[in-house]
Order: structure tokens, then sequence, then C-alpha cells
């Protein structure tokens, strides 16, 4: 009896530290670029191209660590969220991982427990690793499903009592950074109205797809630019990850690919009554709409009249091959629900 208990204490403690194991202390001066992966990972992620089975999420933490051992001038952070198990019924798995990387090399690398269904944990550890420095420039990438713009379903399946949506999102990131210089959406339908008005004042520009975005993703290759060409401007950066980002999945795929590229203190200053329009107008058609794909904003009766402006917005386009919109010449960067 007496093992057992001690076997259960031991599990208890284990159950509720933290897993945080760093395997190399690094003392480089301050890096010139600090860059933050969110990989969803708590869901379905299978895909299939050219008769060959992929999981997205362990594709795009590959493409992360490339990144990270690239990154000679800067620093890497990758939160892979898988599904958090429970042990023994009770204590949590600690089944999320994070990797470090500074000056191209893994320094510290461990395992954890969300703290509800946003970020709230991630932005901990980042701050715990980085210690709050404010040099360089901040890049945050977010892979995943739409993020929907109000809790109508289950995003976490390990958890689905964890609210998660735009709203918890746009809060969340403020944990990492005050504001970002860069931030990239890597899921279906959040370049629409309202997700873009939630993260002014968080990023000085905003990469995201208007319409459904393909599980391979969006590119960050393009990051090996901040090595290359150092003083390359945010606003070059985001432009090359969209165009990249558009020639590969306009080669792998027949369906329509939509990214935009919004200049967020110019969006801003517009986007405010557009956004509380589309909101309005979710109210009604939300519960219909919760698993189809955006149509072009434009195209709505709300904004018959008032077309969205596109000032400061950039679409990167190219057409489907098939359906009622095969051979459609243009889109613009707003994408909403029909």
């Amino acid at each position: 009896m007496h093992k057992v208990l001690s076997l259960f204490l031991l599990v208890f403690l284990t159950g509720c530290s933290a897993s945080e194991v760093v395997t190399k202390m690094d003392h480089q001066s301050n890096p010139d670029y600090t860059a933050v992966y969110i990989i969803h990972a708590d869901a379905n992620y299978t895909f299939h191209m050219n008769g060959k089975r992929y999981q997205a999420d362990q594709e795009i933490l590959s493409e992360a660590k490339a990144v990270g051992e690239s990154a000679r001038s800067g620093e890497v952070f990758i939160f892979h969220q898988q599904p958090e198990r429970k042990r023994f019924l009770f204590f949590p798995g600690k089944d999320r991982v994070w990797y470090h990387y500074k000056g191209g090399e893994l320094v510290g690398k461990g395992q954890y427990s969300p703290t509800g269904g946003g970020f709230s944990k991630e932005a901990d550890l980042y701050r715990q690793m980085t210690g709050n420095s404010n040099t360089g420039r901040k890049l945050f990438f977010y892979f995943g499903h739409e993020m929907p713009s109000k809790a109508s379903f289950a995003y976490h399946h390990s958890q689905p009592e964890h609210t998660f949506n735009t709203e918890v999102f746009a809060n969340d990131i403020s944990g990492f950074e005050d504001k970002f210089d860069l931030m990239v959406l890597s899921t279906c339908n959040n370049g629409n109205p309202l997700t873009v008005e939630r993260l002014t004042g968080k990023t000085e520009y905003l990469v995201a797809s208007p319409r459904n975005l393909h599980l391979s993703y969006l590119d960050t290759h393009s990051l090996n630019l901040l090595e290359t060409l150092s003083d390359v401007s945010t606003k070059s950066l985001a432009d090359s990850i969209a165009r990249h980002s558009l020639e590969r999945l306009s080669e792998q795929l027949q369906t329509m690919v939509t990214v935009g590229v919004y200049e967020m203190d110019v969006v801003e200053e517009y986007m405010g009554p557009y956004a509380d329009s589309y909101a309005n107008y979710l109210g009604s058609v939300q519960q219909k709409s919760l698993f189809t794909d955006n149509a072009d904003c434009n195209t709505l009766e709300i904004f018959e009249g008032q077309r969205i402006p596109e000032k400061g917005a950039k679409i990167y386009f190219s057409s489907t091959a098939f359906g009622r919109e095969a051979g459609l010449e243009h889109h613009s960067a707003w994408g909403c629900k029909e």
C-alpha cells in the first residue's frame, strides 16, 4: 500500500510540474529578429497530394525547424500544440512541445500543458525565455484551421471545453509582445473584416487568406531574407511570403488561391464600420456558415454601394480551374461568409 501511495504521489507531482528542459545555455547578443511559430495539431490535419498522405502539422514543424537552424542572427520559438492526453484519467500529459533556437542552434526543448484554449501558457514560456527583450524585429506565425469569429464549435479536439476564436487569439497575442512587426495567419478564411479589425494595433503587417487555404500552408522560407538581406523592409518580407506562397500553392493545386497582405495602420483608418456591419451580418448566418468557405465580400448584399476599400491591402490571387468561379480575373482582399 505504501508503494502504491508513493507511486501515486510521484505521478501527481510529475503531472503537475512543468517539463522544461534547457539543453544548452546561450549567451549570444540580442538577436536581430525573433520569430514565433504556433502549430496547432489538436484536430485532423491529414491531407493528400499526388497520391501521398501528409500530416500538415508535421510538415510545417519540419519547415519551422529548418528556419530555426538557418537563423544565425535570429531567434526562433516553435510551439507544437499536440493533443493533450490525461495520465491516469486525471493528470495532464504535457503533450505539447516547445523548441527554442538561437543563433541557428537548438538551445532548449521541453513539454508543457496548455492553460485554457488560447496562448497564455505559450506566452508565459516565451517571456521566460526571452526576458522581455525589446530588440530586433518580432514575427508571429500561426498554422491551423480557420479561427472562428465566435466559439461555435470545439476547436481543440482533446479539450472541447476550451474556447478558441479570433477574440481569444487577439487577446492572448499581446502576452507575447505589445505589437509585432509581422503576423502570418496560415488558416482558411481569416482574411476577413472582423479578424483583421481585431488585430489592428497588434501588428504592423498581416498576411492572411480571405478564402480557403490548402493544408500545405503558407510558405515561410522567405525568412531567409533576414539572413541574406538584413535590411529588407517588413513590407517586402510580407510580400515575399505571400508571393512565394501563391506560386507554390498554384503549382500544386487547381483550386483558387488567395493571399492578402494588410498594412494595418492604413487599414485601421477605415475598417471599423465594415467590421461592425460584418459582425452583425454574421449573427444572422453564423449557424449555417460554420463549415463553409468564404466568398468575396464585395459580392454580398450588405456591401452593395459601400464596397470595402482596399487601401493598404494587396491580394495575391490565382483563379480556380473549375466551378462557377473558373476564370475569375479579380478578387478583393476581403473574404466573408455567404
